[in-house]
């Protein structure tokens, strides 16, 4: 048998899955491979850790489901939220790890699985590493903008954009429904006027642009925007997220779509 053989039995090997003949060739090889006898090592302390979570490990046995749960925009984010897809399944998937139950529904073995996790660990450290951010004077703060170096909207364009969005953040902090309608296209007026409470915000609170993005430009006209934020409220430790679509309609920047995200 040859190393790739010897590693696809690593597993059904720690388990005692397999037959006497092949496990005593399995460790024969374990024996006289040093890089085989490395993975067996890994993929017996994993095996161990888990063995040891599923002990201690309680399903919950129900969720709260929030009320009203917040809306997203059909198609127009999914260009810019590859890298945070990516991320997301990386610390889901590391997750399901943690815990046997999820762990044994993975489609591959949980070594391979553990190979490509760090491979694309790899790749999104290279990628972040290549962001930069600067602060930017932007509605009479200064806010760290993370650059999109492919971005090939106007600056001026861009911190009208953003300005909007501070502005509109601002307003839901006030509770001023009459500014979010004016700062509205028909159709985000539409929805305030439906579900008011998605919009506003704790009064009085301290809030904090704790980030922003560069600003992107769709093919139908659509300006993109991420902006993170931190107030002295119930999100004291934690930082929140609004996405904005905003528009240029009949001369004004509008705000056409706001989402929340954790």
């Amino acid at each position: 048998m040859n190393c790739e053989e010897i590693r696809d039995d690593l597993e059904a090997y720690v388990f005692g899955d397999l037959g006497a003949d092949r496990a005593r060739v399995v460790a024969d090889h374990l024996e006289s491979c040093p890089t085989c006898g490395a993975a067996y090592e890994r993929t017996r302390s994993l095996i161990g850790d888990l063995k040891e979570l599923g002990e201690s490990f309680a399903p919950l046995e129900r969720y709260e489901v929030p009320s009203a749960a917040p809306r997203r925009s059909p198609a127009l984010w999914g260009w810019r939220l590859t890298a945070a897809v990516a991320l997301i399944f990386a610390g889901l998937s590391v997750a399901a790890l943690a815990v046997p139950a999820i762990a044994q529904q993975l489609p591959v073995p949980v070594a391979r699985k553990l190979d490509r996790l760090e491979s694309e660990n790899e790749r999104l450290a290279s990628e972040v590493a290549s962001l930069t951010i600067e602060l930017r004077s932007i509605g009479g703060e200064e806010v760290p903008v993370v650059q999109d170096p492919e971005t090939d909207v106007p600056a001026d364009e861009a911190l009208a954009v953003q300005n909007l969005a501070m502005s509109f953040v601002r307003a839901q902090y006030a509770g001023d429904l009459e500014a979010l309608r004016d700062m509205g296209t028909e159709r985000l007026r539409a929805d305030l006027a439906a579900h008011p409470d998605d919009y506003l915000r704790a009064q009085g609170a301290e809030v904090v642009f704790a980030q922003m993005t560069d600003v992107a430009l769709t093919e139908d006209g659509t300006y993109l925007l991420f902006v993170r934020l931190m107030d002295s409220a119930e999100w004291s430790e934690s930082q929140y997220q609004e996405n904005f679509e905003i528009r240029r309609v009949d001369g004004r920047w509008l705000v056409d779509f706001m989402g929340m995200d954790a």
